[in-house]
């Protein structure tokens, strides 16, 4: 019911695009989505995902069925581990159910894009589960399935191995804990290429730019444990800060915390939950309370970087207080009658706390202009989208932000531009090629340079246009371009002369594949053992015996 709630009017006809959700009709499989390109692995291994399971659904269907997964599954692991750790009774249970699906965390991540990362985020109670099983020597597929589904992201890789690794170890090690190794395994694929990358560090400044923000609860810290602070005030649901949402977070708050601390008394393995609860919280207070040296830090210690966004991380936190609030309304179901009103109007409480989130929280349908399809048949080559800018507001979007289609649109690979600006700031990227690209295309605008030379030297021989983005056209900055299409809003040029082939070292090459070879049969087993359990226990069913009796 819940996920109806969310993306029920998104379920039409039509793509949902929103800042760093982009699906397309068909993003095709190429080398550079495995991440051996000059750019920092940021979609690996989504990307790589997407293009194989587009092309047997479709992008416009797998759009679709990962809106509806996030608080599907979410809200199917809360219910599962509920049961597992037997905290208290169904009213409860759906409390805690709800506050994970339905929360500012959720809708401000969602707002964003962050479609890969939620589904790590979903897949934590699923982990936690799992690795409680695999502490009594029960299957260990599941904890496995669970760390690849966080493993979509390298934010949610690290978190579902922190997570994981707290549980299997708290308060004394489980007895099996290869699994342990097999997720990281599965997250081999982005650490690897982005171990191997050799781009510029990133910008100290992108610290205070993604650094959390108070949302009107009286600071960083308030808002952090109330699950919002995102550092992009235009994806806030539009009722943070106001009187009645804030009461309700408090309350919750508030309840949450009792209930931790009654969780722990209960049950021992709380305690790992509050570790990585803590370590969550502490990350997402890092840009706020400490920019400068945690800027220095991002500079110059390699893959630091990755924690510039640290509400990003938050996840474990709304785990732990949304078990901490069923446990909260457990207690006082015990302890009043007609307990459960109290239920009931606690399952109602997150929702009553945050109603914009019905309907997806500022997401919309959109429909790609008829004239792409037609351009992407006339982009035979490497190409860069034009203006050469990251983020686009394009009419057929309603002029909402989104990052540029186009490299996942057309083909072939193109040279993306990883160059932000937040808050009226541009930040340094990581990609050397395409910082070249950029700087030879501002060279042009105030100089009158052609970038041509440079363009080709990158192994860029086509341009295709934006031509609702505004900027310079490329036939005044450039001599010799050839028009291959042109139609209402997309436009694609050819360069002259011959681009220069891309030079890939072959040892990251070597090592990248090699590293996706592992996460593959790592999955595969996993997946294996999972279907010879299923069958083995449908087969004793069939004789009899209960698969609850194994």
């Amino acid at each position: 019911m819940l996920s109806l709630l969310i993306t029920a009017p998104l379920l039409a006809r039509g793509f949902v695009v929103s800042y760093d959700m982009v699906f397309v009709p068909n993003l095709s499989v190429r080398l550079d989505l495995f991440g051996v390109s000059t750019a920092m692995p940021r979609a690996v291994p989504s990307d790589v995902v997407v293009a194989v399971l587009d092309d047997v659904l479709g992008g416009q269907l797998l759009n679709k069925l990962v809106l509806v997964a996030i608080p599907l599954l979410a809200g199917l692991g809360m219910t599962l581990l509920w049961r597992e750790m037997r905290l208290g009774g169904a009213l409860p249970g759906a409390a805690a159910v709800t506050l994970y699906v339905w929360n500012p965390f959720v809708a401000e991540r969602l707002r964003l894009g962050a479609w890969a990362l939620l589904l790590g985020y979903a897949a934590l109670p699923w982990l936690v589960r799992s690795a409680i099983r695999l502490r009594r020597g029960e299957g260990w597929a599941g904890f496995v399935l669970a760390s690849a589904a966080c493993a979509l992201t390298a934010s949610g890789g690290v978190t579902g191995l922190f997570v994981g690794g707290l549980v299997l170890l708290w308060p004394e090690r489980a007895k099996r804990l290869w699994p342990l190794g097999a997720a990281v395994l599965l997250n081999a694929p982005w650490l690897i290429a982005g171990l191997t990358h050799s781009g510029p560090a990133t910008d100290a400044a992108s610290v205070t730019a993604f650094a959390a923000r108070d949302e009107g609860y009286g600071g960083t810290l308030p808002t952090l444990l109330t699950l919002g602070g995102v550092w992009n005030a235009d994806v806030v649901p539009g009722n943070r800060g106001e009187l009645i949402p804030l009461v309700l977070a408090l309350v919750m708050l508030v309840m949450s915390l009792a209930g931790v601390v009654l969780c722990w008394q209960q049950d021992r393995l709380t305690g790992a939950l509050v570790m990585a609860a803590g370590a969550a919280l502490l990350t997402g207070l890092a840009g706020a309370l400490l920019p400068g040296a945690f800027g220095e830090v991002v500079a110059h210690v390699p893959g630091a970087g990755l924690f510039r966004d640290g509400q990003r991380y938050l996840g474990p936190l709304v785990l732990l207080e949304s078990i901490g609030f069923g446990v909260a309304v457990a207690a006082l179901q015990r302890r009043v009658r007609l307990g459960w009103v109290i239920g009931t109007t606690a399952v109602l409480v997150p929702i009553a706390a945050l109603p914009t989130l019905v309907g997806g929280p500022g997401l919309h349908l959109s429909h790609y202009p008829d004239d792409w399809s037609q351009a992407r048949q006339a982009v035979k080559g490497r190409f860069i989208p034009w203006p050469f800018e990251a983020y686009r507001a394009p009419s057929w979007n309603a002029r909402r932000p989104v990052l540029d289609p186009m490299p996942r649109y057309f083909a072939p690979s193109s040279i993306v531009p990883d160059e932000l600006i937040v808050g009226g700031r541009r930040l340094g990227g990581e990609d050397p090629q395409a910082a070249a690209v950029a700087g030879a295309v501002r060279a042009a605008i105030r100089d009158g340079t052609d970038p041509t030379p440079v363009l080709l030297q990158q192994g860029v021989g086509w341009i295709a246009v934006d031509r609702e983005a505004g900027g310079p056209a490329p036939e005044t900055l450039m001599r010799g371009l050839t028009k291959e299409f042109t139609g209402p809003t997309v436009a694609v040029y050819r360069l002259p002369g011959t681009p220069a082939p891309q030079q890939r070292p072959a040892w990251r090459t070597v090592l990248v594949l090699t590293a996706w070879l592992a996460a593959g049969a790592t999955l595969l087993a996993a997946l294996v053992s999972l279907a010879r359990r299923c069958y083995s226990s449908v087969h004793l069913t069939g004789r009899g015996q209960s698969s609850w009796d194994r």
